[in-house]
């Protein structure tokens, strides 16, 4: 039973992270639009991206960096930004809607989607360092959504 608590207590300490990560990702997003354009439409923008999603705020990204970029070489960096901020969404989504369960002898924990009477059910498990490496990887979006808010803004 403390193996099952020890692996419970370390998972949540790392989604608890991710959660936190996550919605700075989701806020720095957020302003880094409405500010786009020198701030040109701030107010409009807020109004329209308030309760706007992770995703449709990339979308929104995706439409001003081809206004702005289209053919550059600033387009293809944020290309792959966007690229990893869609695979940390859907992973966040798959974390966070998702239940867990615990394997104890293998240090691992098993996040499961889908009702359980439902044949689309899914199962993925990973390690406490697996949690820890995605965790990481939200945080480098982060960084690396500010540098290319200083060096090519939109």
């Amino acid at each position: 039973m403390a193996v099952n608590d020890e692996i419970e207590r370390e998972a949540a300490t790392v989604l608890g992270y991710m959660l936190f990560e996550y919605s700075r990702l989701d806020m720095e997003l957020g302003l880094f639009l409405v500010w786009s354009d020198d701030g040109r439409q701030l107010e409009s923008l807020t109004k329209k991206l308030n309760d706007s999603n992770f995703h449709k705020r990339l979308l929104v990204l995706e439409k001003l960096v081809q206004e702005k970029y289209l053919d550059t070489t600033t387009a293809d960096i944020y290309k792959s930004w966007l690229s990893d901020a869609h695979a940390a969404r859907s992973i966040r989504n798959q974390l966070f809607h998702g239940r867990w369960g615990f394997i104890p002898r293998q240090q691992q924990v098993a996040n499961v989607t889908g009702l359980p009477t439902s044949a689309e059910q899914a199962e993925t498990r990973y390690s406490i360092s697996q949690l820890e490496d995605l965790l990481v990887k939200m945080r480098e979006l982060r960084f690396r959504l500010s540098d290319l808010r200083h060096s090519c803004p939109v």
